[in-house]
């Protein structure tokens, strides 16, 4: 079910180093679809602040709008925390991938600020795999200009994963040791160009959308003071989850977190998922993890960073879902292969995040929640 939903108005005070803001609008597009899942890897061949909306899908998928090259072409996005590349589909790829032919696309002909590079490269995702070149061109969001951005226009958006999509490309906000080899990625050349006068950005995911902010924070979005941890690994958003309870009973010890913006649920290593499927007395039906409807019945999970604890209620980690005329509630949380977690738009959702590329932190403080 597609739902457009508002920009948030209300009335903003923000931290940041001189008084300039860029921001950008989220919105929020309504489906579940558990491989949409954007934690990335990649290979390659050959003095303000700014604000923008995003949108989400159930919320679990937010993005925003931004154009490319001169003059515009606009194009609908996934600001990713967990990649550093930016991309968007080409006018090149062939007739045959629907993905790419079901979105708007990249024209670098009716482009006068566009650079050739031509070095292929190829994203993998948790959702499936993008391949495609390298170009030049400038970018336009929130009334900045962000000139020879390079970004990937991509020839081929795996079919299942991308066809059904609401956003049509992606923009890398991770460091820049996560970007293709010799290139700077947006955070890195935003930063350089002097667009924001302070290497930070804030994401902010309401249940009727959001907003990212470049350059500084937004205290009406959270509750109280932002806590600050390091990273734990320098080459991307990660923090250090000391460990994870559920009442009484831990089911999971120290580990690293991805803040991943582009991922929807909380994903958590095999065990510790294993641990929470026991203590929360899940069944498996389907694929998923169902659980009783009784939001009231069931225990926060406790998740431990830096001293202080972060809480997921039921009412963050299940979800409804109609399956064969049935409703039933699941869990939103999925395991991984990995020692690490993925903290997506469910932990989001809750948390107003703070990232800091300068001091090399991250900020987190309970988000305010408006709307239903």
């Amino acid at each position: 079910m597609l739902r457009v939903l508002v920009f948030l108005l209300a009335a903003s005070c923000f931290t940041f180093a001189t008084g300039k803001v860029l921001k950008v609008p989220l919105y929020v597009r309504q489906k579940l679809n558990r491989s949409e899942l954007f934690f990335a890897s990649n290979s390659t061949q050959g003095g303000e602040t700014l604000k923008l909306p995003l949108q989400t899908r159930t919320n679990l998928e937010y993005y925003g709008t931004i154009s490319m090259g001169t003059p515009r072409q606009n194009f609908s996005v996934i600001f990713d925390t967990g990649s550093s590349n930016t991309w968007l589909p080409s006018i090149n790829c062939p007739k045959s991938n629907f993905a790419c032919q079901n979105h708007r696309k990249y024209n670098s002909s009716r482009s006068r600020s566009y650079k050739p590079d031509g070095r292929n490269f190829t994203m993998r995702y948790g959702s499936g795999r993008v391949v495609g070149y390298l170009s030049k061109d400038t970018m336009h969001l929130a009334g900045a200009d962000l000139t020879d951005l390079t970004f990937g226009e991509s020839l081929f958006l795996q079919h299942f994963a991308f066809s059904s999509v609401r956003f049509d490309g992606l923009v890398g906000l991770g460091l820049g040791s996560l970007a293709w080899p010799n290139t700077t990625p947006f955070l890195e050349l935003l930063c350089a160009n002097r667009l924001i006068e302070k290497c930070i950005f804030s994401v902010y995911f309401g249940r009727k959308g959001g907003e990212i902010l470049f350059g500084g924070f937004d205290r009406s979005k959270f509750e109280g003071k932002l806590h600050y941890v390091p990273i734990s690994q320098w080459d991307s958003w990660n923090l250090e989850v000391t460990k994870t309870t559920v009442g009484t009973k831990q089911i999971g010890g120290i580990s690293n977190a991805i803040l991943d913006t582009g991922t929807s649920l909380v994903l958590m290593p095999q065990d510790t998922y294993n641990n929470l499927l026991k203590v929360l007395s899940a069944k498996v039906e389907n694929g998923y993890s169902i659980l009783s409807c009784e939001r009231k019945s069931l225990p926060n999970i406790n998740i431990l960073i830096g001293g202080k604890v972060f809480p997921l209620t039921s009412s963050d980690y299940l979800m409804e879902l109609t399956l064969d005329r049935k409703k039933l509630c699941v869990l939103a949380i999925a395991p991984i292969n990995r020692g690490f977690w993925v903290l997506g738009d469910i932990f989001l959702g809750r948390y107003y995040t703070v990232y800091d590329a300068t001091e090399k932190r991250i900020g987190l403080a309970k988000a305010v929640r408006r709307g239903g």
